[in-house]
């Protein structure tokens, strides 16, 4: 069954990843995270698209993925209501900021090389490391500015979300939303002309 989950890794950002792990398909809200194989599924897929490595956890995700799902889905619900507000336009909250920063205590970082790129490493349980990485992720996309330009698709459907630095991306991807909505254009138009 985990072959069949693709996870619209549209950012390259582990947390907005970890957000978009929520999905519209056929008009039905999907949950891409339900069970310890799809997070073991997503952490594979992570890897391989190198958005995190290996060596940045102390065990094999097959010892921890079981523990990691709860608290991942926890984690996804408040980075999905801070970067919503954003989105909108909202300032978030010290709040939101703080409890992100706690998330990084469980598992405060050493540094490594890896490919000529310094890689956090989180010191803690496999679990925790994984959410300090994402927390980190977060707030580096705020502190760099980032999530200033972060959108939601146009699709209206979509709960998708995306940053977008050059101002005229509309879709959470063309291969997603873009897409459809050419061929639904497309299909009004000839049926106009019939």
């Amino acid at each position: 069954m985990t072959n069949e989950i693709t996870f619209p890794l549209i950012s390259g950002n582990i947390s907005m990843d970890l957000v978009n792990t929520e999905v519209v398909r056929h008009g039905t809200r999907h949950d891409l995270l339900t069970n310890a194989d799809h997070v073991r599924a997503w952490f594979d897929t992570l890897i391989m698209e190198k958005i995190i490595f290996k060596e940045q956890f102390s065990a094999d995700i097959e010892h921890w993925g079981n523990d990691s799902l709860s608290i991942l889905r926890e984690l996804r619900q408040v980075l999905r209501e801070g970067f919503e507000m954003l989105a909108d336009g909202k300032e978030l909250s010290s709040d939101w900021i703080k409890h992100l920063e706690l998330l990084i205590e469980n598992a405060p970082f050493t540094y490594q090389l890896k490919n000529d790129q310094l890689i956090p490493t989180p010191m803690g349980k496999p679990e925790n490391a994984l959410i300090s990485l994402i927390a980190l992720d977060a707030l580096t996309l705020i502190s760099s500015g980032q999530l200033n330009n972060i959108h939601r698709c146009a699709n209206p459907d979509c709960v998708l979300l995306f940053i977008d630095t050059h101002g005229r991306r509309k879709w959470c991807s063309m291969k997603i939303c873009g897409n459809r909505s050419k061929v639904t254009r497309h299909q009004r138009q000839k049926a106009q002309n019939k």
